[in-house]
């Protein structure tokens, strides 16, 4: 079924604005891992410090992450394809000075802007998305869009090695130009001009505050794993993230059309959602991160082997979107959220017994298809769950802006504790830091860590949300009849 939300946009091009809205992401979402397998080849040849070579990683989270929810509720008070389309221009020529820059500070600053063209585009495409399909469409679209966001981590790795080995390390950046051309070029003939039908007044001071909340967030979550969590750098900025939220909740109150209605908070839906989000993303981007070193610094694999090794996780993720894009419809998402979760627990903890013997046949391949299975099942079933309550005209931009901020910081909060339980176990043992039985059990508590963060995401779900099958079928005869 297509959206009546919003007038022309579209007019009988859905699955090719699917496919543009999910390339458009994919793009975004590889740029987060796809830079990993080339830093050393980025410092040798640049010059970094190794203080600095993190923020070619961080300068490109920040601005993403810290600019989310306002480049989704601008997707709210402007049009949305133009929204989209500036960003597309923001992260194509940022991509181009990435690949041909010639200093450390030319990468670090060419990142730092290509974040914000990132978030224009990740935010805007899938307010496009929610407001182009409704009902089981919808569904079938975000099934789509999570399993691509999904494979898009393990792709990175993969396509990573093979351009750093084949070619160069500025072809992992130029490789965004000819798709984003691409993507430039038919995007206007897809997706209509529209805009909201309702358009809310600007509100400048709750952009700014909550800007500087996210960014501050991230800012001290990431440098924790250089200054420690209790270090004055570290708290000093965290604590500027609390005042700058609690100046954005104080102007959301007393602003007569707030960047974000504060009551949408009160939505189970909305709320639980976001937050099965933000632990799904704490959950697997660590895990991904150190599932990753064990496979090169245990095991011993090249990098192409390690991105190979992905393969399998990858399909399984896109199996498991596919069909809980179908299964969502049918049984609600709350159910599929607590087996999704329920499925990352256990895969987790089998990782949690992987040795310095251990077999890619016996001790990874398993664990790696089972987490496959449940992070496709939750993404699909997450932003199903915080778009449901928020899809009315005006909504689709703040959906968004809420399911892929909780995201990157819940991506940037996850990787930054796990990696200081991991390091601090290996320093801590009873050997050298870098032993390989060092490093092992720091994984092995990793990933442990990790499955509590899938276990709390499975209290929430279970908790919070409420849509079950049986509010699932009453909806779906309510728009049969319709």
């Amino acid at each position: 079924m297509i959206s009546t939300h919003s007038h022309g946009e579209r007019s009988g091009t859905g699955w090719i604005v699917l496919v543009l809205m999910c390339l458009a992401q994919f793009m975004c979402v590889l740029d987060d891992t796809i830079v990993n397998i080339a830093l050393p080849s980025v410092q040798a040849e640049l010059g970094f410090s190794g203080p600095s070579l993190q923020w070619v990683l961080n300068g490109y989270l920040l601005t993403f992450g810290g600019l989310l929810l306002v480049a989704g509720r601008a997707s709210d008070l402007f049009v949305r394809r133009t929204v989209f389309l500036t960003g597309l221009s923001v992260f194509g020529l940022a991509s181009l000075t990435c690949g041909l820059a010639a200093s450390p500070a030319m990468l670090i600053v060419s990142r730092i802007v290509q974040g914000v063209g990132a978030a224009m585009l990740s935010a805007s495409a899938l307010a496009i998305l929610t407001a182009t399909y409704t009902g089981a469409a919808r569904g079938r679209a975000f099934g789509v869009w999570g399993g691509l966001s999904g494979v898009a981590g393990a792709a990175g790795v993969l396509l990573g090695g093979l351009l750093t080995s084949a070619v160069s390390w500025r072809w992992v950046f130029l490789v965004n130009i000819p798709v984003a051309l691409v993507v430039g070029v038919l995007v206007p003939r897809a997706v209509g001009s529209a805009r909201s039908m309702v358009r809310p007044a600007l509100d400048p001071l709750g952009a700014v505050t909550v800007t500087l909340c996210l960014g501050l967030l991230i800012f001290g979550i990431v440098s924790s794993e250089q200054s420690g969590w209790v270090s004055v750098p570290t708290l000093s900025t965290l604590a500027g993230a609390v005042v700058a939220l609690g100046a954005f909740l104080l102007i959301e109150r007393i602003h007569e059309s707030p960047l974000v209605p504060l009551g949408v908070f009160t939505r189970r839906n909305v709320i639980g959602g976001a937050i099965c989000a933000l632990l799904l993303a704490s959950t697997m981007l660590g895990t991904f991160f150190f599932l990753s070193l064990y496979l090169q610094q245990v095991l011993g694999f090249s990098a192409i082997r390690n991105g190979i090794g992905f393969l399998p996780f990858a399909i399984a993720v896109v199996f498991s979107a596919a069909m809980s894009s179908q299964l969502v419809v049918k049984y609600g998402f709350k159910p599929l959220l607590m087996g999704g979760f329920a499925l990352l627990v256990f895969a987790l903890l089998w990782l949690a017994q992987i040795g310095l013997d251990g077999n890619y046949w016996t001790d990874v391949l398993g664990p790696a298809l089972i987490a496959g299975l449940g992070l496709g099942t939750v993404l699909v079933s997450s932003v199903t769950a915080t778009t449901h309550d928020l899809s009315g005209d005006g909504e689709q931009g703040l959906a968004s802006g809420l399911v892929t901020s909780t995201n990157q910081v819940g991506g940037a909060l996850g990787l930054a504790i796990l990696s200081t339980v991991a390091f601090a176990r290996a320093e801590h043992s009873s050997g050298p830091a870098a032993a390989p039985e060092s490093l092992l059990a720091g994984f092995q508590l990793a990933f442990s860590v990790a499955a509590g963060f899938a276990f709390l995401g499975f209290v929430v779900a279970a908790a919070v949300t409420t849509r079950t099958a049986g509010q699932a079928l009453s909806e779906a005869q309510q728009m049969a009849r319709h």
